[in-house]
Order: C-alpha cells, then structure tokens, then sequence
C-alpha cells in the first residue's frame, strides 16, 4: 500500500514566501526567474502586477492565488547549485537534484536507495520497477509494433508520437530547447489522460492510474506521464522545470550499450554516451532501474549514440507538500487553465 500522509511543513502554498523565510538555503530561485516571463504565461491584468490569477478589474482573485514577490536580493552565480524553477516555487520543501542513489537497483539496499529514506518516495519506486516487464512489453507492442499475435484482425498499427516538443507555448519548448528527435507518447499530457494510450497501455495506465488513487500523481496542468523516445545523435538542453512542486521519476526501458563515440570536447570524452546530468550531477540509467530526479534544477539529456534511448517518465508530487496544499495548488492552476492562461499547448 502506497501511504498518501505527507510529511509535515510549515507553508502554505500560497502566497509566495520571500527567500529570507526559507528554513534550508538562501538561494536564487524564484524571483520569478523574471517577473515578466511569468506574466507573459499566467497573464495577470496589468493593473494587478503582484498577483498571478486576476482577470478583470472588478474581479477578485481566488482565495487559491499566488503573489509575484519583486525581491530581495538573492546571491547567484556561487558556482554551487540550486533549485531555479522558471514559473513558481514553494519554501520549505527538501531538495537535492536526485532522490535515488546511482547504479542499477539492488533489492538488498531497500529503503537506503531512495533519499531520506522517503517511505512515499520509496514506495512509489518499488511499485513502478515491479512492474517493469509488462510496461516494457507494452512499449513493444504499441509503440514499435512488436505484437505477438499474427492475425490481421487482432494488429494494430504503431501509436504515432502525439506532442510536438517544438509547440509555442509548451513546457519544452523554449529557446529550441532539443536538437535531434525525441519522441512522446503519453498517458497524461498536461494533466489530461488520453484514453487512445490506455487501451494500447491498459497495464501501465493502471500502473500509474495506482499511483493516482494513493494521492502520488502529480494531478495538475503541468504533470506528464509518457514514454520518451530520445533517438540516438539527440540532446535536450540545459533548462530548469517550472516549479519545485514535483518530483520526476524514469523508469529505463532501453538503453544503449556503451560505446567509444567520437566526440569533441573534453567534456564530452568524460562523460557517459548516453546520460543525465542534473545540477553537477551525471548519472547513467540502467534497464528497469527508476531514476527520480528534481527537475526544478538546471538539467540536460543526451544521446551520443545511434541506438534509442526509451523511459517512462512520470510526474509525482513532492512528499514535503501536504494533502490540504496540494488541493489549493491543484485549484490555482485549474483556475489559471479555466482562464486560459496556461495549458495552451499548440
């Protein structure tokens, strides 16, 4: 059983606290990353600067609302690494760029794999890498077209990637943020299902439906699920998520085996061919090994090689936000997504 209890906090989600209430770090998150850029998204009136969701002059934002702080002061450029989500942070949460220990995954470490020893984090590990060889065969058969079965009536063709990463507007899109191919085919897309990929998928769905049920999922405009194809010469650049409120978990499908590619610099020469990095962190993933990762930090992809690299990526909630902050934050954005200013994908 996958227990849905938090761990406590002291904040609420709303409004944004000034960097000086932080228990943890002094560090240069939020501050918007720029005001304007979360205007430009949310499209606060413009006569209400200091806060998010505000549509008209005479109308009241929702109790649910966050509040643009301008300020402090905030030290960057230390050369040390920190959280910096684009869009929205919330104080007081545990951060460190991955919350799972490196290598593959042995069942003799138990909890001490996961940081904190996290029993949420942990849990939610456990069920998705038990499940590892029916989501697999499902990305065989609905996606590559390996089916089993040889009878004309019973094939269906490949599902055809349905995001395009290079959309204005989306999440991944920003300053032609990969190069290469990468393909999503996806459960959960902005926090709606698609019901095409349950019925090719019906065991992942569940897999991740589970997740849902416990409280884990992270059920808001920005939370994805999906299998992502990263083909092989591709790269997804250096960028940071929109907010510290989620967890990313990848659960590794197919990984390229490793090779002497020809590469450039000396960075290149001393890094895996096909891996991560995340804040100063370089990681590899390894077959049926999960992976969780913040991704409010700075982090990038890569594939050097020829063959695909494939995962399942899902998002999580961060188990430090408690049940009644998650359904205030869950109801600010469905009220920014009902008013249009976030969602829009194409």
């Amino acid at each position: 059983m996958i227990p849905s209890k938090c761990l406590d906090t002291k904040y609420l989600c709303h409004p944004l606290l000034p960097a000086s209430h932080r228990q943890v770090q002094v560090h240069n998150i939020m501050a918007l990353r720029s005001v304007s850029r979360a205007r430009q998204i949310l499209r606060p009136h413009s006569r209400q600067p200091s806060t998010f969701f505000s549509s008209s002059e005479a109308e009241q934002p929702p109790d649910d609302s966050a509040t643009i702080i301008q300020g402090p002061s905030l030290l960057t450029s230390t050369g040390v690494h920190r959280p910096s989500p684009s869009l929205f942070q919330l104080p007081g949460l545990r951060s460190l760029p991955f919350w799972t220990a490196p290598g593959p995954s042995n069942p003799q470490q138990g909890r001490h794999r996961v940081a904190f020893n996290d029993p949420i984090i942990t849990s939610a590990v456990q069920h998705v890498e038990s499940n590892y060889d029916d989501i697999r065969q499902e990305y065989f058969s609905a996606i590559l077209g390996q089916q089993q079965d040889t009878d004309d009536k019973n094939v269906s063709r490949p599902m055809e990637p349905d995001y395009d990463v290079a959309s204005k507007g989306g999440e991944h899109a920003d300053d032609a943020l990969h190069s290469g191919t990468w393909d999503w085919h996806s459960y959960i897309l902005n926090g709606a299902r698609n019901n095409a990929f349950r019925d090719r998928c019906p065991k992942t769905a569940q897999v991740v439906d589970d997740l849902d049920k416990e409280g884990m999922l992270f059920g808001t405009p920005f939370g994805f699920c999906f299998f992502s194809t990263l083909h092989g010469k591709s790269k997804i650049q250096a960028h940071s998520g929109p907010m510290n409120l989620r967890l990313r978990m990848h659960l590794p499908l197919m990984v390229p085996k490793k090779t002497s590619a020809n590469n450039n610099t000396q960075e290149e020469l001393s890094r895996p061919t096909t891996g991560i990095k995340v804040a100063d962190q370089v990681r590899e993933w390894h077959e049926g090994s999960a992976i969780i990762l913040d991704d409010s930090y700075v982090h990038e992809v890569w594939n050097d090689v020829e063959e695909p690299r494939v995962l399942l990526l899902l998002d999580l909630w961060h188990p430090d936000i408690r049940m009644e902050e998650r359904e205030k934050i869950s109801n600010m954005f469905e009220y920014a997504r009902g008013k249009g200013w976030i969602g829009k994908q194409k």
